[in-house]
């Protein structure tokens, strides 16, 4: 059984920016200011190719010195870029491959997280071919808003069904800030901390006690190969993704629809074969619909802003189990995924 319970010893964490160190059009004092003020509590400054240390001194928030470094050349011929996490050394630069560059990563108690494999060109073979890093980005908002290749769920979910264990990781990449169109504050992670230090990030990092968002937050998660149970701030989607074709999806319209038809003794026939039961209580403008089928259980708490908790009871028989929650305006949150198989770390 994995459990979130979201409480104030977590952490709204930016792992993807720039500053004028590399190629942002703020300063690196600016980029703080900029989380901080929307409150975030973690932020990492990942200039191209440098270390960027100014801001170090900044106790309102936990900094982590980072970098991102772009080595190797992948099958479409473009490069690696690798986001580290938690390093100091700016030596990373003269390594010559992604591999060492990981490896060196890691030595040094950092991690190393795949930056924009869509908008990089990575194929899967890329990525199965290099071991070592915790995680890919799923998101990545200046992609997104640029040249719209900021989703990689793609990959992430060919890793994880093919036995790998990656963490996913919304970002944004920013560069540009305030300037449209705006690629900050459009991607990020609720992580867990224990405390307010950046080894105990680090390691939160490391175990995937985290979850990623473009705006749904999930205030309780608990996930199991026969459980799910998920309360969030109103969405109109939940889906939980397994290996290919063991997962479902819940919208809150085809919920409605659904009951409708139930209530309908010339439509419900044609629901029969895969449903036993529809009950439907409603209070105070809050709907709890109980559902019975073949194969599952399922109780989902709405009202006219969106799904609010969903307690699902069945069996998922994949690889790993995750959950997606997309809002009315198509903002999504990932949970990382439950791994039910035989898994190793890349």
């Amino acid at each position: 059984m994995f459990k979130l319970n979201v409480d104030d010893t977590w952490v709204k964490g930016s792992l993807h920016c720039h500053s004028t160190a590399s190629d942002g059009i703020l300063k690196p004092k600016e980029v703080v200011d900029y989380y901080l003020s929307r409150g975030y509590g973690l932020i990492a400054i990942t200039d191209h190719g440098k270390i960027t240390t100014e801001h170090i001194n900044n106790q309102e928030g936990i900094l982590l010195s980072s970098i991102e470094i772009s080595k190797g050349t992948s099958k479409l011929r473009d490069n690696y870029h690798i986001v580290a996490i938690g390093v100091d050394d700016p030596a990373l630069n003269d390594l010559k491959s992604p591999l060492e560059v990981i490896d060196e990563i890691n030595a040094s108690g950092g991690v190393a997280i795949i930056a924009h494999p869509y908008w990089s060109e990575l194929v899967y073979e890329d990525l199965i071919n290099l071991s070592g890093y915790i995680g890919i980005e799923v998101y990545n908002t200046g992609c997104d808003v640029e040249v719209t290749k900021g989703y990689s769920t793609v990959h992430w979910d060919d890793l994880i069904s093919s036995g790998v264990k990656s963490w996913g990781f919304a970002v944004d990449d920013a560069h540009r800030y305030f300037v449209p169109p705006i690629d900050a504050d459009g991607g990020w992670i609720w992580v867990k901390v224990t405390d307010k230090s950046p080894e105990a990030v680090i390691e939160s990092l490391k175990a995937g006690y985290f979850y990623s968002s473009m705006g749904p937050k999930i205030n309780r998660l608990e996930m199991s190969e026969s459980l799910i149970h998920v309360e969030l701030t109103p969405v109109t989607r939940v889906n939980i993704v397994s290996r290919n074709g063991r997962g479902l999806s819940i919208e809150k319209r085809y919920l409605l629809r659904l009951i409708k038809m139930w209530k309908s003794p010339g439509r419900r026939c044609h629901l029969e074969r895969m449903f036993d039961s529809i009950e439907v209580n409603e209070k105070n403008g809050l709907i709890r619909a109980f559902i019975t089928g073949k194969k599952l259980k399922a109780e989902t708490t709405f009202d006219r802003k969106g799904l609010k908790q969903l307690h699902i009871e069945a069996k998922f028989d994949g690889d790993y189990v995750r959950i997606e929650a997309i809002d009315k305006n198509g903002r999504t949150a990932w949970s990382n995924p439950l791994l039910l198989g035989k898994m190793h770390a890349q």
